[in-house]
């Protein structure tokens, strides 16, 4: 299952990042939650086969996700039973007899994540449209918006947003909108950096 996922995404140009494949001398929870949170999407993997305590790991990273705004998919294999919790979740079920038809239907859990951040970047088109702006929310559509997209316009777009952040501190220094305006600038910074990698 794993393979075919990052096979779909491979070919997709979407890159993945493992908890497991990275490595760092903290906490590895601290870890997992800084990689969540630098994703603009969680994909769970899981099988009949999943040991429970891996699996209730599992389920709290996608806890954390979903915290996080992320969206979220869901892969098992098809004898799998989901948790209670996730009943009513949409998730792509596995079928070694039917490989196209899962690599189908993962293509279009990938579609609707691009058509979230299509969305996004349309709120975010919004926002710097509006007379007046909330420049909080605006960096948090940007961020969406390319997290799931990685499109650098959306870096021009929030090059806007610090702009108007600027013009709008202009004689006033309030140390919220400083505190945005570093978050603005680091979020630019970063994402021009993995645009050019």
């Amino acid at each position: 299952m794993a393979a075919l996922v990052i096979e779909a995404f491979t070919h997709r140009g979407v890159p993945t990042k493992d908890a497991d494949a990275t490595t760092g001398g903290g906490d590895f929870l601290q870890r997992i939650l800084g990689l969540i949170r630098g994703t603009g999407f969680t994909i769970a993997i899981f099988s009949h086969e999943t040991r429970a305590n891996a699996l209730a790991n599992i389920m709290l990273e996608l806890g954390f996700a979903a915290m996080c705004g992320n969206p979220l998919i869901v892969v098992k294999s098809k004898e799998a039973k989901a948790p209670s919790d996730l009943t009513r979740t949409d998730w792509v079920a596995y079928d070694p007899d039917d490989e196209a038809g899962f690599v189908r239907k993962l293509n279009q859990a990938l579609d609707t994540i691009s058509a979230v951040g299509e969305y996004e970047e349309g709120l975010l088109d919004i926002a710097l449209d509006a007379h007046s702006i909330d420049y909080a929310v605006a960096l948090e559509r940007a961020s969406k918006s390319f997290l799931l997209t990685g499109r650098p316009a959306i870096l021009d777009k929030a090059e806007q947003v610090r702009t108007r952040l600027r013009t709008a501190m202009a004689g006033a220094p309030i140390a919220d909108l400083e505190r945005l305006k570093s978050e603005l600038s680091m979020f630019i910074r970063l994402g021009r950096a993995a645009a050019a990698a």
